[in-house]
Formats: structure tokens, C-alpha cells, sequence
């Protein structure tokens, strides 16, 4: 874990979250926010679940805006003090957005690493990839457990195998 000086007002642990995520301009940097480190490493270690579309359960932040990023995490603190940072390359992205709207079809299909499935709402739940968490950010104390295989450029030879699947 790396500390972004615990203690610090919300404010400041954003201004140095933008700190951290102002190298990677060439990414495409989402947030989001949950109640339990637990439920967070978990994420951190088995990638991260939405239903439907990765903007429903997520936030598109600039990295390079700390008053961004700072309403972010005022705005989404009611949903929990661990913010996990997700990053995808604008390269990944930009391909696999263009051969979905060729195909008729989502970047969300595209690029789960599992099977898609119904929710209780019917609509699908689908897994992005554990290599495109960065890490996570516990709010109350500035702490930054960063993941050791983070890959914003992770391309799976899956994401193809989901669109022939998808063809069938």
C-alpha cells in the first residue's frame, strides 16, 4: 500500500489522486465507489462486474482535473470509502469501440472476460478484466493499494473469441 497522507481533508487526497493518475495520459481513467476493501480486492483480484454498460456503474473522469476529480469523490462518497481506479488504453478502446459498431454490437461484449449473464433486471452483467484495475483508494485514509499486473493495454485474444461467440 502507498499512502497519500492519511488524515488529509478529502480535497487534498483528491489533488494527489490526480497526482497519481495525471502520468497516464493516454488512458481512459473511470472511478468507482464501494462500501467493503473486500469487496474492493476483490475486484482488484477477479476484475470488475456492471451490469449493462461500464458508464452506468462508473464515472469518466480527466485525470489532469482535480476539481473533477474532487467532486467525484464528494459526490459518490455515499456509496463507499474505497474508490477503485480503472484505466483502459484509448488504443484498446478505440479498436475494439470500432469493430463493435461495425458488428452491431457493444464494447461491453467485446471486452468481458467472462460469459455474459442475465440479471435480476434483465439486463446482462458483463466482467472487464482485472489487468485494467490500477487499484484502489481508501477515501478515509489516503491509502493506495496498487495492482502488481495493472496493463492498461491488456488485449485479450478472448475479445475476438466474445465476437465470434456473439456471431453464432
Amino acid at each position: 500500500m502507498r499512502s497519500l497522507n492519511p488524515g488529509e481533508p478529502m480535497s487534498k487526497i483528491g489533488d494527489e489522486l490526480s497526482g497519481l493518475l495525471s502520468r497516464d495520459k493516454t488512458n481512459i481513467v473511470l472511478l468507482h465507489n464501494t462500501d467493503s476493501l473486500a469487496r474492493a480486492k476483490a475486484i482488484l483480484k477477479n476484475g470488475f462486474r456492471y451490469e449493462s454498460q461500464l458508464t452506468y456503474s462508473t464515472d469518466r473522469i480527466n485525470p489532469l482535473d482535480t476539481v473533477e476529480i474532487n467532486y467525484f469523490l464528494v459526490e459518490r462518497k455515499e456509496y463507499g470509502d474505497f474508490t477503485i481506479i480503472i484505466e483502459i488504453s484509448k488504443q484498446i478502446i478505440n479498436k475494439y469501440s470500432a469493430i463493435a459498431e461495425v458488428e452491431g454490437s457493444s464494447i461491453e461484449e467485446l471486452i468481458s472476460i467472462d460469459q455474459p449473464f442475465l440479471s435480476e433486471n434483465d439486463e446482462y452483467i458483463y466482467t472487464l478484466p482485472h489487468y485494467y484495475i490500477k487499484g484502489i483508494l481508501n477515501n478515509k485514509t489516503g491509502e493506495v493499494l496498487l495492482n502488481p499486473v495493472f496493463d492498461p493495454d491488456f488485449d485479450s485474444p478472448d475479445y475476438l473469441g466474445n465476437l465470434n461467440r456473439k456471431r453464432i
